[in-house]
């Protein structure tokens, strides 16, 4: 065993700083990971020939017990010509054009996650295994610009590296370990998909799987031959940056898995986990079928990245990125974005038959609950059909303009409830009808009976009632009190109580139902 001892200066004074770093544990971790891929990349053939078998594996294992995090590699391992660089702050390996670019990452990593820090490692080719200690705390104190190795033999077929940090300043919660692996599996797809790297985290193994693209006829010829809807990016800025790629519509529509990923030298910079680039310029609003349905890979290796390598740096080019862009994925014949907006899995009315029957029931139980002055059930309802109505069953209603027939017979739910000493029998329909102008119709075949109607082929419906998984039940309820508002507002006297509803259809038909 021997010792010796290597300069960390100049930046004693930044392990300080790094643990009050932006930093999210994937992230963090990540640093390391990278350090691991670029030695493997640099040495690869020389690894090939001592193991023609060769591939890249990276194990991090987080002791939640211990309160430890260790991190180990059997890529090339740090040369001894290395060592004191590597652990200088801000001094760059020789070759940056890979992902170990700022020599930052390690050090701030490690730092931010642990108060003590150790890195061990045995370089291809040489017998000598060495490891150094990093305190944080007390180099600090000390302002001790040199720390000591620790030199030990080692078998020259080894090459490893393996960094251990304890005493963390960030212990990992359980429900973090897996937010890691989804988000380290999202930020190193393109080295798993290529067989490249093989990660695990606390023995299980880190993958990414792509989501399935849409195959359908275009929006507005659904009777047409069926279309893979992915295109192909490949957009040159007037800097001479270049962009390439694809974009594409997902299959099933996710709103927190759709979005774009950003990479930078095969590595996502932007877009892991749940934290996709969404710009408005693309994917509008929060709940539009862009936001649910588009994603894409983008290459921007022409631009550069923030140290922390969690974002791209523009250089003021975003907004002609994005308008290019928007120009290639929206051309003809395939217009894309105007395919994952327009496009339906199944007709408005097919949806909106599934969870008609769930919703108005939900209505009328909300009704039943409150009053709690529901006529008893007859001897033919069961206990979990009181009071409902559910002898009206859902049915699938047909595809407006594409049938001779006339509607089908509506979606409908009937109760009884006293509201202000009055019993009333009240009927919920949905309907899909598009001869019927109003949004909302009632009626009153009798002194206590009211008959509601709500036309989901209205275009205020169309417009803001269609989003995937949008919850439909809020805006059935508000349908309910303006119709039974409307016809007690009538029975304490009121003059033309009718005139509110047919405003209220009239308004939404027109400028409530335009989008801007």
């Amino acid at each position: 065993m021997t010792d010796q001892q290597i300069s960390i200066r100049p930046g004693v004074g930044m392990l300080g700083l790094f643990p009050h770093m932006k930093y999210q544990p994937w992230y963090a971790l990540g640093e390391l990971v990278d350090n691991a891929i670029q030695s493997h990349l640099a040495h690869k053939q020389a690894l090939l020939e001592v193991d023609p078998d060769h591939r890249l594996r990276v194990s991090i294992q987080i002791d939640r017990q211990n309160n430890t995090i260790t991190i180990t590699d059997n890529a090339a391992g740090i040369a001894a010509r290395d060592w004191e660089r590597a652990f200088r702050v801000a001094e760059p390996p020789e070759d940056a054009t890979g992902l170990s670019q700022f020599g930052v990452g390690m050090k701030a990593a490690c730092c931010w996650f642990a108060k003590v820090w150790q890195v061990e490692s045995v370089a291809l080719g040489e017998s000598t295994c060495r490891s150094v200690d990093f305190d944080v705390p007390r180099i600090i104190a000390s302002r001790d610009e040199s720390i000591d190795v620790v030199e030990t033999y080692a078998d020259m077929r080894d090459h490893w590296t393996r960094v251990s940090m304890r005493d963390l300043r960030r212990p990992v919660a359980a429900r973090t370990l897996g937010k890691i692996r989804e988000y380290l599996g999202g930020i190193y797809r393109q080295f798993l998909r290529d067989g490249e790297l093989e990660l695990t985290v606390n023995g299980d193994l880190v993958q990414h799987k792509d989501p399935a693209v849409l195959e359908a006829p275009r929006y507005n010829d659904r009777g047409g031959e069926p279309h893979r809807w992915s295109q192909d990016v490949d957009i040159t800025l007037d800097s001479g940056r270049r962009v390439r790629g694809f974009v594409a519509i997902r299959e099933k529509g996710a709103a927190k898995s759709a979005g774009l990923a950003l990479f930078y030298r095969r590595k996502v910079v932007t877009g892991s986990g749940e934290e996709f680039y969404k710009p408005d310029d693309i994917f509008k609003g929060g709940n539009s079928f862009e936001s649910q349905r588009v994603f894409g890979e983008l290459h921007m290796d022409d631009f550069n990245v923030t140290y922390t390598k969690d974002a791209l740096v523009w250089y003021d080019e975003e907004e002609e990125f994005l308008e290019k862009l928007r120009a290639v994925i929206d051309a003809e014949p395939w217009p894309l974005l105007r395919q994952a907006r327009e496009h339906r899995m199944k007709t408005p009315e097919q949806a909106a038959g599934e969870v008609a029957s769930k919703a108005l029931a939900q209505i009328a139980t909300a009704f039943v609950d409150v009053e709690h002055e529901v006529e008893p059930a007859t001897s033919e309802e069961t206990s979990g059909e009181r009071g409902l109505g559910l002898e009206h069953q859902a049915q699938t209603l047909p595809v407006p303009g594409e049938t001779a027939e006339p509607p089908a017979d509506p979606i409908s739910r009937t109760i009884e409830l006293s509201v202000q000493g009055s019993t009333w029998t009240v009927e919920l329909r949905l309907v899909a009808d598009d001869a019927v102008s109003r949004w909302l119709t009632v009626e009153r075949p009798a002194d206590d009976t009211v008959v509601i109607t709500l036309n989901q082929s209205h275009p205020f419906m169309r417009a803001w009632c269609e989003l995937p998984s949008q919850e439909l039940e809020p805006v059935w309820r508000v349908a309910v009190a303006l119709g039974l508002g409307q016809e007690m507002a009538r029975m304490s006297g009121a003059v033309m109580p009718g005139l509110v509803t047919e405003n209220v259809n009239t308004v939404l038909r027109t400028v409530l139902s335009r989008k801007s």
